[in-house]
Formats: structure tokens, sequence, C-alpha cells
């Protein structure tokens, strides 16, 4: 049996020898596997979002709320008004979150904060005419940043699924019923001032005060839907907004 079958490589291995060039065999191109997973490294990346569908449609719905009327509302409002009017408008609402702030800083214990949120709107009402002028903020002491979402965070409610709002943007359910609340801690200044005339004339000038609010406030924001030049825009806003949250509530 061991002669017959070195006989039959000898065989074989003559008739290879007697054939033309190497014919090689189908190309099969290799297949890049990357990284090796590592589900540690991986985890920190993943945001909890199980209503994706909605939310992705929510973001394209924003963009195009934002790109044919937020955006033209806002240049109209700066092309109107000078700068200084401008920054005027933003520090009297500015001045007006210092309330809530206030409010959550006391709720998350942080005493420091709230004397800061405290002095500044004390100063900045008076001597800053109401919020015009940023006094404090002038004299090298900067707003502080806190709100409901985050006073929720502290007493441990969890952060909850990544959420998308019709123009407001980004959030989460922790962080959605936040910012309601945090609405209900805001004056409006109309409230004060308009008092005496009728109810029609009150809501009007009350309901003008919302729309200048989010007009100065899409005016501070300098982002813009699908200017990142990243076709994974909306995993990277996600993402960064999820860490940003995580890292207000640490801080």
């Amino acid at each position: 049996m061991r002669i017959f079958l070195l006989c039959l490589i000898l065989l074989v291995s003559a008739g290879c020898a007697t054939n033309g060039q190497h014919q090689p065999g189908p190309f099969q191109a290799p297949v890049h596997r990357g990284l090796p997973e590592d589900p540690t490294l991986e985890r920190h990346f993943l945001v909890h979002d199980p209503w994706e569908g909605f939310n992705r449609n929510m973001y394209h719905f924003n963009a195009q709320l934002d790109r044919y009327v937020y955006l033209p509302v806002v240049r109209t409002y700066e092309a109107i008004l000078p700068d200084s009017v401008q920054q005027g408008v933003s520090n009297i609402f500015s001045n007006l979150k210092e309330i809530p702030i206030f409010v959550n800083s006391v709720l998350q214990g942080k005493a420091k904060k709230a004397s800061v949120s405290l002095g500044r709107f004390v100063f900045n009402t008076t001597i800053g005419l109401g919020g015009i002028i940023d006094v404090l903020g002038n004299g090298g002491i900067p707003q502080e940043d806190e709100d409901f979402g985050q006073t929720l965070g502290v007493w441990g409610v969890p952060a909850g699924p990544y959420l998308v709002l019709p123009v407001l943007g980004p959030s989460g359910v922790r962080d959605t019923g936040g910012v309601f609340v945090d609405a209900a801690m805001t004056l409006n200044p109309s409230y004060g001032l308009f008092q005496d005339m009728s109810w029609f004339a009150r809501e009007s000038a009350t309901t003008g005060v919302y729309v200048l609010k989010a007009v100065d406030a899409r005016h501070q924001v300098k982002f813009r839907y699908y200017e990142t030049g990243s076709p994974f825009e909306y995993q990277l806003v996600r993402f960064i907004y999820s860490k940003k949250r995580e890292l207000d509530i640490e801080k």
C-alpha cells in the first residue's frame, strides 16, 4: 500500500511539472475586519434611542422649519436691529433665566451657584436697568448653567430614551419634563408691564415677548442643520447632546 501511494504522488507531481504557466484561482479581495470588537469601548458611544424613526423624521422637520421659516426671521431680526439692541434683548432674557437657575441650584444643594445666580439677578435687575446690562457678567462673573433636567439627574432620575422635540431639538424624556418646569419658573416681562391693559392687548404683548424670546434664542445658537459635512450628523448630534448632559449633571 505504501509503495502504491508513493507511485501515485510521483505521477501527480510529474503531471504538474508538464503544465504551462501556473493558473491562479479566482481572485477574492481580502475582507477588512477592522479593529477587534470591544464591548467596553462601544458602550461609551451607545445612546438609548428606541424611537429613532420618529426622532430622525423630527430632526428633518426641524431642519426644514429652520431653513425656510426660523432662520429667515432671525436674519431679518439681525438686519433690522443694531448689535447693541440685540445684546440688550439677549441680556434681558438671560437675566430672567436667573430665577430657575437659582431655584435649581438650591434644589441640588449648590449654595455657591445659588448665591451667584441670586447676586446676578439683583445687580443686573437694579444697576443693569432691568437686565439690559449684564453688570456682573462684564465684571467677570458669568451665568451659571442649571436646569430642572439636571436637578432630576442629581436626584437620581434616569435620563430615559433620547427624544427630538419639535423646534427645540435634542432632548430626552427627563429633560423634556424639565423644560416645562423651567418655563413655568421663568417670568415673562409683559406680566407686570401690561397688567392694566385689556385682555386682548395683554395676551398679544405676552405672545410677542415669547416670539421675541424664541428669535433671540435661535440668534444665539450658531449651529446650522446639515452643515457639519458628516453623513452621520444625526448620530453625532445625539451623542454630543447625551454626553454633554451627563457632564452637566456631574459638575
